[in-house]
């Protein structure tokens, strides 16, 4: 199969899937107070597979292993930090398992997070020793047989360099993804979840460039997306991606208020395409639906 890498010299978008956590939910899977969706391969993994089948039927290129709450830390906050490989191995093999089945050209991707355990700040482990797990995951996804890692929700600048510099030690392929937020003076600003808000300019300048192929917008609203990609593409000499998310969480599970049509969606997802954004996708409340949408409106 063709590498990712080669695949950007096509002029053609590269089409990511959307939502797995809040997918999942929506199929009926119970989401963790602990680890989000991080168990599901254990706990329905059937489910898993047809939520990665869906996605390839839809006409996504690359599909994403339910991984992102599934670094050690994670799934030791809910009592399974002994079965941390296993999870992140089974969870791979359910993404590739439904590519080997649909005979679909596709990547695979690993997610990282920055995530905090249980989705308590109070949980939040500094920098380094956050990294430490996601270098442990990034070995065990490698290990699995992955394409891709894709470093999610990067809202700062510690955290997040040391989490990039985690992913590549992998040695594969890294996309990182940065949520943002414009405030009320119209400067766009990290999401401040990990530490206080920074510039995401600031932000940028500090962190990209350390070796990933693609710098994305991803985990944030819409109408944030556009912003965040004008302040990317004037920091970042990489290929940009955007996935947005639409709705909000209550911890653990999504609330699917305000979600975009499909129609909406890929509306706004071709105005990206147009100015440039390689990789094109969605995240939280964004399904199958939309992803089919937006590839419709881009083959034809």
């Amino acid at each position: 199969m063709q590498d990712i890498a080669e695949r950007f010299s096509d002029p053609r978008p590269v089409i990511l899937d959307g939502a797995v956590s809040t997918e999942l939910q929506r199929m009926g899977v119970p989401m963790s107070a602990d680890t989000w969706s991080g168990l599901a391969a254990l706990t329905h993994p059937e489910i898993l597979r047809e939520l990665h089948t869906r996605y390839l039927q839809a006409g996504a290129e690359v599909v994403t292993a339910n991984t992102y709450a599934a670094a050690p830390q994670h799934v030791a906050a809910a009592g399974f930090g002994d079965r941390a490989r296993e999870i992140n191995l089974r969870s791979a093999e359910l993404a590739l398992e439904a590519r080997e089945a649909a005979d679909a050209p596709a990547w695979v991707a690993g997610s990282l997070s920055l995530m905090a355990p249980g989705f308590r700040s109070a949980n939040r482990q500094a920098p380094l020793e956050h990294a430490e797990g996601l270098r442990k995951q990034a070995e065990w996804l490698a290990e699995a047989g992955v394409d891709l890692l894709v470093l999610e929700m990067l809202r700062d600048i510690e955290w997040s360099a040391a989490a990039v510099d985690a992913a590549l030690s992998a040695g594969l392929p890294v996309w990182s993804g940065w949520s943002c937020v414009v405030d009320d003076r119209g400067t766009v600003m990290t999401q401040g979840t990990v530490g206080e808000p920074v510039s995401l300019e600031d932000a940028l300048r500090e962190v990209a460039g350390r070796g990933e192929c693609l710098v994305a917008i991803m985990h944030s609203e819409i109408d944030d997306t556009g912003p965040g990609l004008e302040c990317a593409r004037r920091v970042c000499d990489a290929p940009l991606g955007a996935w947005p998310n639409c709705g909000t969480i209550e911890p653990p599970d999504w609330q699917f208020t305000g979600v975009a049509t499909p129609e909406a969606f890929a509306d706004t997802a071709l105005r990206w395409v147009d100015d440039g954004v390689r990789v094109i996708g969605g995240c939280c409340g964004l399904g199958p639906e939309h992803i089919r949408a937006m590839v419709d409106r881009l083959n034809s």
